[in-house]
């Protein structure tokens, strides 16, 4: 084997390592988020009497079709409760196009997850995730517990907001099923990354 073969395997061989060791950080961080800022009698991820699932939105297209960051969000909602009972809170405004982030998630949610339509609520006001949980409270003032469904980063900063906000309402904060090994694992690292250097600009001021 040639010298420049063999230097081309083994910086091959260092950047699969590398990406591995990435996508294992992220799965590792991840799973360590979905429990973050839930009270100890939240942990259990099961579903419950009283759950009202807030499903964060996420910026639609400019043509208004359901983006696959939206759909994800859904799923996790879903999954995070029991869809017969649970009362759904989509929230997001109309930030890309002239549909409502919350309006495409619900509909997504009933036509293709199994969602109730009158298990459903939309806030479509909030052009934020604080606007999220500002225009929500008043939806989930009677929640038995609640559910911050959004990717699992996304997820935790939004409950931390809620628990500023509406701190009476902090220990009725469950967690939600946002992490699955392995699921979507190509943007994990990105989401990761975002949030780590969000958190890192904030404590600088």
């Amino acid at each position: 084997m040639s010298t420049a073969r063999r230097l081309w395997t083994i910086a091959a061989g260092v950047s699969g390592l590398a990406v591995a060791g990435l996508v294992l950080w992220s799965e590792w961080v991840a799973w360590r988020a979905s429990s973050d800022a839930v009270p100890a009698a939240g942990i259990d991820p099961r579903p419950r009497d009283g759950d009202v699932v807030l499903v964060l939105g996420f910026r639609s297209s400019d043509q208004g079709r359901i983006n696959l960051i939206q759909k994800w969000r859904v799923r996790i909602a879903v999954r995070s409760a029991d869809p017969a009972t649970a009362t759904f809170v989509f929230s997001g405004g109309a930030t890309g196009g002239t549909v409502s982030e919350a309006a495409l998630m619900a509909e997504y949610a009933i036509r293709s997850a199994g969602v109730p339509a009158g298990n459903v609520v939309l806030e479509e006001e909030s052009r934020s995730t604080w606007e999220n949980i500002t225009f929500s409270l008043p939806l989930l003032r009677d929640a038995g517990s609640i559910v911050v469904a959004s990717n699992t980063f996304h997820a935790r900063r939004a409950r931390r907001y809620l628990a500023t906000q509406a701190p009476e309402l902090a220990d009725r904060i469950r967690r939600g099923a946002d992490h699955r090994f392995g699921e979507l694992m190509a943007v994990k690292p990105y989401l990761a990354i975002y949030e780590w250097r969000r958190s890192r600009l904030r404590e600088g001021g």
